[in-house]
C-alpha cells in the first residue's frame, strides 16, 4: 500500500518539483498539501501550489497555512523582509524565482479550512499513521503540535528539508527554512516525533545537470516537462550567479526529502544526533546545533540527520517517478 503523506510547502521552484514527484510516485498517497509563508508570503505560496495542482490535474486538497513565523517577526529587525510580500523582492532576471511560478494561472481554490485546523483534525482521526514532508518553514506543524500535542502519536515520521551542519545559505550559520522560523523547528524536535532532517549538506550533493534535464524532457507528460523546464531555467540563472560559478548542476533541495521518504537509502550518512536550534537572536540565530559527541548526549538523539546523500540514486529515483508518472 502507498505511504500516506502530507506535504507542507512554501512553493517556489524546488517545492514544485517535490510536489510533482510526490503526486506521481506510486509509493506515496498525498492526503493533502499545506502552504506556509517562506519563499514568498503565504498568499503567493498558496497560489503557486494551486498552479502546480492544476498543471498536474491532481485531485488533492490545498490548505492555506500560517502567514507569519511563530515569534521571529515580533522583534523589530530580527527577520527583515519576512513575509516576502508580492513585488517586495524584485526578481533578478529569473523566470522561476519571482512571485509566481511560470505555470498558467488557475481558478482552482484552496480549501476553506485553515491548514493547522485541518492538520490537527486529520491526524487525530486517522486510522493509519501519516508521514509529514515539510519542505518550507515548520510553522504549521509547530502550531498544530502546540495546539494538540497528541497528534505526534499519529505521525509516522517527519521528513523535513531544512538546516545545515557544514553548509549554509542565508547567514554564515543558517539555512533559509530554519532561519525564517527557528522556534518552529525547535518545537518539532522536542515533540517526540520521529524526525529525519534532510539538510543542505545532503541536498547540495543532489543536483541535476543539463543532461538530466534533457533526459527528463524526453519522458513527456506535464510533470516531466515542467521539471525539465525548471532545471533549464535554474542552470541559466546559475551561469550568471558568481556564488554558484563552477557548480556542476542545480540542487533540487525539496525533492530530495520526497525521494528520501520513498527510499531512505538515498541518504548515505544518516546519523542519530541531538539537534537543537539557536533561538537567542544573536549571530547564530537559526543555526541547527548538533551534538555529535555521545558523552554529551544526556538527553539522547532527537532526530536522524543526513550528512551526505547519493546523487546518482536521487537522480535515478526522480527520473523513474517522472518517466512512469
Amino acid at each position: 500500500m502507498p505511504k500516506k503523506v502530507i506535504l507542507d510547502v512554501d512553493t517556489g521552484p524546488d517545492d514544485a518539483v517535490a510536489i510533482i514527484a510526490a503526486l506521481l510516485a506510486p509509493e506515496l498517497e498525498v492526503v493533502g498539501i499545506c502552504s506556509v509563508n517562506g519563499n514568498r508570503e503565504v498568499a503567493l505560496t498558496t497560489d503557486n501550489t494551486l498552479r502546480v495542482k492544476a498543471l498536474m490535474g491532481a485531485d488533492v486538497p490545498v490548505y492555506r497555512g500560517c502567514e507569519y513565523p511563530l515569534v521571529a517577526t515580533l522583534t523589530p529587525g530580527r527577520r527583515p523582509g519576512i513575509p516576502r510580500r508580492e513585488g517586495q523582492i524584485r526578481p533578478t532576471g529569473s523566470r522561476i524565482q519571482g512571485d509566481h511560478l511560470p505555470f498558467p494561472a488557475t481558478d482552482l481554490a484552496e480549501e476553506p479550512e485553515p491548514a493547522v485546523t485541518w492538520l490537527v483534525d486529520t491526524l487525530l482521526h486517522t486510522e493509519e499513521k501519516i508521514t509529514l514532508i515539510p519542505v518550507g518553514p515548520l510553522t504549521n506543524l509547530a502550531v498544530a503540535l502546540r495546539a494538540a500535542p497528541r497528534i505526534a502519536e499519529h505521525i509516522e515520521e517527519v521528513v523535513l528539508m531544512g538546516g545545515g551542519h557544514r553548509v549554509q545559505n542565508t547567514t554564515p550559520m543558517t539555512e533559509y527554512n530554519v532561519w525564517v522560523d527557528p522556534e518552529a523547528l525547535e518545537v518539532v524536535l522536542q515533540s517526540g516525533c520521529k524526525v529525519t532532517v534532510v539538510p543542505l549538506d545532503a541536498t547540495m550533493e543532489c543536483y541535476l545537470t543539463q543532461a538530466d534535464a534533457d533526459e527528463i524532457r524526453s519522458f513527456g507528460g506535464p510533470g516531466a516537462e515542467a521539471v525539465a523546464f525548471l532545471v533549464d531555467e535554474w542552470l541559466r540563472d546559475y551561469r550568471d550567479d558568481p556564488a554558484m560559478k563552477g557548480y556542476p548542476g542545480v540542487p533540487v533541495h525539496d525533492a530530495l526529502a520526497v525521494c528520501a521518504a520513498i527510499d531512505p537509502s538515498i541518504l548515505t550518512d544518516l546519523r542519530p544526533v541531538c539537534c537543537h536550534v539557536d533561538i537567542a537572536g544573536g549571530y547564530a540565530d537559526g543555526q541547527t546545533c548538533l551534538d555529535l559527541r555521545a558523552r554529551l548526549e544526556k538527553e539522547g538523539p532527537n532526530c536522524l540527520f543526513a550528512f551526505h546523500a547519493d546523487r546518482e540514486k536521487f537522480a535515478a529515483t526522480l527520473k523513474k517517478i517522472l518517466k512512469n508518472g
